[in-house]
This record gives structure tokens, C-alpha cells and sequence, in this order.
């Protein structure tokens, strides 16, 4: 039997509706599942550990990248696999789905539940540290933003009447607002950066990206032709600025030019270190808040089986 993890509350509560399609037509055709419903933020963590122990090796996820994320946070543990022959399977239903944009070629949904093959894809491990300064650590597949993004992603999640009615009827619009609430009130960063073996330097940033998937936000990307299985950290930088550019940056975010413009900056690497000397900022990843810097990003190439 299959063990699917269900988060009905992803993509504003509309994950609930795709779930009962799902549900219909995977028992019609014969798939025999067991569902796992999430009724809290990290329960996915506390669900996918305990399929683990019952000695399930695949885990299918049916909900948006941050179910996916504390999926992975489930099932790894101090840089290790619990069960070195796990597999996750991910039914995106959450507002952006960036993970399954890595990919050329995806299956369809129900054809996963059953697929033999997999992609070995990189993880990123994060360490970074709670509002208490205790260490944080966590894993990501997709990306994971320092600055004017994480904090747009910060008011993204929060459940206002007003961001709930704008992510049901139109997720790029709640994302624009958002973003353009941050860009009336966040100013710049005074930031400490290293990118081994090169020293570290201090610069002003409006944002940091350290991403494997260049696509956030459901709309939103950096141009950049990055892999799952490249074994490449991909940086992203932008420069400090005024709030009346960064407004004026916003449209090159949707058409993939950022990285071409004056205050842009990318760069390739496999570790990563960064601080922010002068604001507390949160650090965001694959769409959950889950700490603040310093943060140290390292690559663990080829260490999940995937299924998508």
C-alpha cells in the first residue's frame, strides 16, 4: 500500500479540492493508498519520520514545495538518509510547485504513484539560527532567499483575510502584493559574504538567492538554466538600491532578465556563507520561514531519488 502525506491547506486551502479529484480517480483505476493529512505547520516532518520507522521506503507528497520541504526535513538526518533506500514522489498542488520546474520531462500525477524510475537530485543542506540565536538546520531542494524576497514570503504565508481572498483567486497577484508592500518599507542589507576558497568580502544587498531551481514564486525567475543534478549552488545577488528601482526591477523578476541588469550579480559555488550586519532579516526556504542569519549553505550532490 501506498502512503501518501496530504496537505489540504496548500495553494490557500485549494490543494483540498484538487484532493478530492485525485482521490476519485486514483481509486478508480485500482491504486491502493493510505492518506496521511497534515493539520499543522511541521507535522509533514513528524509524518514522514513515522513512515519511516513503520519501514516504508517511498513517500509520495501531495501538497505545494514547503509540504515537500518538511517532507525532506523528515526523513534526513545529520546529512544521512534514515533509510538509505527512501524515495519521494511529489504531486504538486501548492501555489508555485518550483520543484517540478527543474525538469524537462514530467510524468503524470497517478503515473508517479506506480513509476519505477527516479531522479537522483541534490539537496542543500542550510544552517542558520532561531530568534533565541540556537542553531537551525535545514534541507531544501528548490531555493532558499535572504532579504526583500523572504520578507514578501514572510507576508505571503501569513493568513490575512485580504492575502487569503487574493491566493484564491490569483496567486501571482497575492505575491505581487507582497512584494510591493516590502518594497515601501524594506530598505538594504550591510552584508558579510564568502564563497569558498575565495575571502570574505562586505557588500550592501536588497536580496540574496541561493537556489537550485531558478523559478520562485509561481511567476518569477532568474533566467538561469540550472539543474536538480548539477552539483552547483546558484547565487544570486542583488545590490542595494532604492525602493524606486528596486519598484522598477520588478517586471525583469518575470521575464527572466534580473541577472542582466547594473545591480545583479550571480555566481556558481558548492558552499556558501552569509550575514547581515546592520537588520534582523529572516531566511526563508523553499517557501517556509525558518530562521535567521548567519546562514551557511553547503551542497549534498546526487542524495535523493525523486520522483516527479
Amino acid at each position: 500500500m501506498l502512503d501518501i502525506i496530504v496537505n489540504l491547506q496548500a495553494c490557500g486551502g485549494k490543494a483540498a479540492q484538487r484532493w478530492e479529484v485525485f482521490e476519485v480517480t486514483a481509486r478508480r483505476v485500482g491504486i491502493n493508498f493510505k492518506a496521511h493529512f497534515t493539520e499543522y505547520a511541521g507535522h509533514a516532518i513528524l509524518l514522514a519520520r513515522q513512515l519511516l520507522s513503520s519501514q516504508s521506503h517511498r513517500i509520495t507528497v501531495f501538497g505545494g514545495d514547503g509540504t515537500l520541504n518538511e517532507v525532506l526535513n523528515g526523513i534526513i538526518e545529520k546529512d544521512r538518509l534514515i533509510n538509505p533506500n527512501t524515495e519521494v514522489v511529489f504531486i504538486g498542488a501548492g501555489s508555485s510547485c518550483d520543484v517540478v520546474k527543474m525538469f524537462l520531462q514530467v510524468l503524470p500525477p497517478l503515473d508517479r504513484l506506480t513509476a519505477t524510475a527516479s531522479h537522483l537530485v541534490d539537496v542543500v543542506r542550510l544552517d542558520c539560527q532561531d530568534t533565541r540565536g540556537k542553531p537551525v538546520t535545514r534541507y531544501f531542494l528548490v531555493n532558499s532567499s535572504v532579504g526583500i524576497i523572504s520578507r514578501s514570503i514572510e507576508l505571503f504565508n501569513k493568513n490575512t483575510p485580504l492575502q487569503g481572498w487574493l491566493k484564491r483567486r490569483n496567486i501571482d497577484a497575492a505575491a505581487l502584493y507582497a512584494g510591493l508592500k516590502n518594497i515601501a518599507t524594506f530598505g538594504n542589507m550591510q552584508c558579510t559574504l564568502q564563497l569558498p576558497p575565495q575571502a570574505a568580502f562586505q557588500t550592501e544587498l536588497k536580496n540574496v538567492t541561493i537556489f537550485k531551481s531558478a523559478y520562485f514564486g509561481g511567476g518569477m525567475n532568474y533566467g538561469v538554466a540550472s539543474r536538480a543534478d548539477d552539483g552547483l549552488l546558484h547565487i544570486a545577488l542583488i545590490h542595494g538600491c532604492s525602493r524606486w528601482r528596486t519598484l522598477f526591477l520588478l517586471p525583469a523578476l518575470y521575464d527572466g532578465t534580473i541577472l542582466n541588469k547594473p545591480e545583479a550579480a550571480y555566481h556558481q559555488t558548492t558552499e556558501f556563507y552569509f550575514s547581515v550586519n546592520n537588520k534582523p532579516v529572516c531566511v526563508e526556504a523553499d517557501g517556509e520561514i525558518i530562521g535567521y542569519p548567519p546562514c551557511h549553505y553547503r551542497l549534498l550532490p546526487r542524495f535523493l531519488r525523486l520522483v516527479i
